[in-house]
Order: structure tokens, then C-alpha cells, then sequence
């Protein structure tokens, strides 16, 4: 067991460009929503093949949006668990024209993608965001931040007393950012927060690589990168690399790509909760099996699509996957006992979702291939 040292963004970091064939890599062939929840999934079960074919195929698709996406990918999935591939990503996001000026913008992409695979993940600051935004607990503090000055707010960050959801909070209502689909919160300063981190410590790099997200995800739980760097740096880890259970393959598409995001991810997930006797009981105990199948594809995306190796663990990550897993279900209307109940429910039957899953996407890929 290894101490997550203060020094985590220290040490040369340089902007490579690399050069090597590309033909040997083969995209994906299915529709660019598939090939992005491949390529995230699979860069959280580090499966580095599968998340350059994924990634070649999106880039043919939307060449201009992937670093976007890799950069989401190396904040929410990979974070303090390496924050130098996390660094090094925002470094190459922010030069993608000098890449593709060169000729190796999609050279430095399967790189990053691989890089990423490779790197110990962790999933904190999505699950810490995820807790702001939902966390029912949390209504007074959410008050709190929308109606005080922003030096009260920036004050709330600072205070190492308060939880880290609720410094969490105060951060996103300090930075101005919007949540998309989440509530308004109104005016606020992104410089004065990047100065108040900079005071507590943060090293500059990494805040530099929260701007570079900032800017060109506008995805506000990147904010929260630099707290948790505050509250890991110290603290005793270990790094799990348990295998995971082989996702099934349709003309090299993983099954674990029909997720709640995709189309086709939502019409097997539908079947499922029809055709398998247990979910369906458990749904309609619990009351939560009409509507949008909101709470089995939630359960779905913990049980199977969240998975991630090799994965960091530190003293506050049990803490952090409970509240954001509860908070998630809560906005769902689910109740974080019922939500963990049924994540192992779908875990327990998950080959049984991945024959519909095989069906789905024999029957939607070309006939040809």
C-alpha cells in the first residue's frame, strides 16, 4: 500500500507527437453513438484495442469533437487516478491544431487513448459532482451557496471542516458554470476559484489542465478535480487490478456498449426488464418498473458499465461511491437501498442482458459485415 504523495503532478511532462501507422487498426463498424460509449467504457476496463477501434470510428464520424470527448474521459474516469495522463491529455487537447497541422492529430489520439487505458482510474469526481447535484442532504447547503456573496462561497471551499460535497457545491456555485439540464445557479467568478486553489496549494499544472477542461468541455465536474486532489494527497492507497469478466463481442462491437446513452443500449435494457422474471418482480415490488426504465438503466451503468480497471483506491473512495451512487438513484426517484439492491440483481443476471444486448445488435449492424 502506497502513499498518494503531494507531488502527484510533478515530473516533465512533454508534448509528443507521435508517428506510426495507423492501417493496422481497424474502426469499428456501427454508428458513431456506439463507437463513443465503446470508447469510454472500454478505456474504464482498460481495454486499449477496443478503445482505438472505437476511437477510429468516431474520429471518422467527428474528428473535431473526439479530444473533447478524451479530455471528459480522462477527468471523469481516469482523474487523481493519474492526473499526469489527465494533464497530459488537457496539454494535447489544447494543441490539436498544431497536431493536425503536423499530420499526427489522429496519431496523438490512439496514443491518448491508450495512455488512458493503461492509466489507474478513478471515478471521484463524477461520483462527488454527482452527489452535489442530486444528494437530498445537501438542500440547505445548495441554499447556502446560491444566495451568499462569492466570498463566502470561496471561503466555504477553502474550509477543510466542511464535508467535500459541500465543498464541492461551493466550488461549482463560485465558478459559474452550468450544469447542462441541471438548475441554474447564477453569476460567478472561475478565475477567483482557480486563485483560491492556487492559495490552498494546488499545484499549477493541474489547475492549468482544469482550465483547459473547463474550456472546452464546459463540463462542471471537472472543477472538482483539484479538491480531491486537496483531500487525497497524503493518504494511503492501493491499486486494484482484479480482471473483469470478457464483455461478448458482435463483429468486434462489446455488448457493453448498448447502455442508456444508445438507442439501442435503451431498447435492450427495455427488453430486459420484460423477459427476465426476477428484474421484472423486483421492479414492480419496489414500484419503480414503469415509466422510462430510469432505475434498471441506472443499475445497468453500475453493475456493468461503470466498471473500471486498474482501479485507485484511497480513504474517501467507498464514502464517494456510496454518496454518488445514492445521489444518482435519487434523481431517479429511487432510494439508495433499493438502487444497490438492484445493481446486484442486474449484476447477477447480467449474461442473461447480454443475449438481448447480442440480439439487439446482430439484427442493427449492415448484413454484410
Amino acid at each position: 500500500m502506497d502513499s498518494l504523495s503531494k507531488d502527484l503532478c510533478q515530473g516533465e511532462l512533454e508534448l509528443i507527437f507521435p508517428s506510426r501507422t495507423l492501417d493496422p487498426i481497424e474502426p469499428l463498424s456501427c454508428d458513431r453513438w456506439l463507437a463513443l460509449s465503446a470508447l469510454q467504457k472500454s478505456i474504464r476496463r482498460g481495454d486499449g484495442l477496443t478503445a482505438q477501434r472505437a476511437l477510429r470510428t468516431r474520429y471518422r464520424h467527428d474528428p473535431g469533437s473526439t479530444w473533447r470527448r478524451l479530455l471528459i474521459i480522462a477527468c471523469e474516469d481516469v482523474g487523481i487516478g493519474a492526473l499526469g495522463a489527465v494533464i497530459l491529455t488537457a496539454t494535447y487537447s489544447a494543441n490539436a491544431k498544431a497536431l493536425r497541422d503536423m499530420g499526427g492529430d489522429e496519431a496523438a489520439i490512439l496514443a491518448t487513448s491508450q495512455m488512458l487505458a493503461e492509466a489507474p482510474k478513478d471515478r471521484s469526481a463524477d461520483l462527488l459532482f454527482a452527489a452535489a447535484l442530486h444528494d437530498p442532504a445537501l438542500e440547505i447547503m445548495r441554499t447556502r451557496c446560491r444566495f451568499a456573496p462569492l466570498a463566502r462561497r470561496l471561503e466555504f471551499v477553502a474550509d477543510p471542516s466542511l464535508s467535500l460535497p459541500k465543498r464541492a457545491l461551493a466550488a461549482w456555485h463560485s465558478s459559474g458554470v452550468e450544469s447542462r439540464g441541471g438548475p441554474r445557479i447564477g453569476p460567478g467568478d472561475l478565475g477567483a476559484l482557480m486563485r483560491t486553489y492556487a492559495e490552498l496549494g494546488v499545484p499549477q499544472r493541474l489547475l492549468e489542465a482544469v482550465a483547459v477542461a473547463i474550456k472546452k468541455t464546459r463540463e462542471p465536474f471537472t472543477l472538482v478535480l483539484p479538491l480531491l486532489w486537496l483531500t487525497a494527497a497524503g493518504s494511503e492507497t492501493a491499486l486494484v487490478d482484479a480482471p473483469l469478466a470478457p464483455s461478448g463481442l458482435i463483429n468486434g462491437v462489446p455488448l457493453y456498449a448498448l447502455d442508456r446513452h444508445t438507442r439501442l443500449g435503451r431498447q435492450a435494457i427495455g427488453r430486459f426488464a420484460r423477459e427476465n422474471a426476477e428484474i421484472s418482480r423486483f421492479l414492480a415490488e419496489q414500484g419503480c418498473g414503469s415509466g422510462d426504465d430510469g432505475a434498471l438503466r441506472m443499475a445497468v451503468f453500475y453493475a456493468d458499465g461503470a466498471l473500471t480497471r486498474p482501479t485507485l483506491q484511497w480513504r474517501h473512495s467507498a464514502e464517494l461511491t456510496a454518496a454518488g451512487v445514492a445521489a444518482d438513484f435519487h434523481s431517479v426517484n429511487v432510494v439508495a437501498g433499493v438502487g444497490d439492491a438492484l445493481i446486484r440483481l442486474v449484476a447477477e443476471h447480467i449474461a442473461d442482458l447480454n443475449t438481448i444486448r447480442s440480439q439487439v445488435l446482430s439484427r442493427a449492424l449492415p448484413p454484410d459485415l
